[in-house]
């Protein structure tokens, strides 16, 4: 099997980003893809306040959807 070089710097790195992300208030972040600004409902990010999860679950789980009932 084939290895994959990983250096330490790049993992520090993105869990930098990823603090830093998840510091922010998530009412204060515009989430982008592709270039264009993704729109959330009010409704989704309120329901999601409350979960207890990061920013980035937010948009890991799909919750920016607002599917989740």
């Amino acid at each position: 099997m084939d290895k994959i070089r990983v250096d330490l710097e790049e993992i520090r790195d993105i869990q930098d980003r990823r603090r830093a992300i998840n510091r922010w208030n998530i009412q204060h972040i515009e989430f982008f893809e592709n270039g264009k600004k993704i729109e959330i409902s009010e409704e989704a990010i309120e329901h999601f306040k409350f979960t207890g999860l990061s920013n980035i679950d937010f948009i890991t789980t799909e919750m920016y959807k607002g599917d989740q009932k």
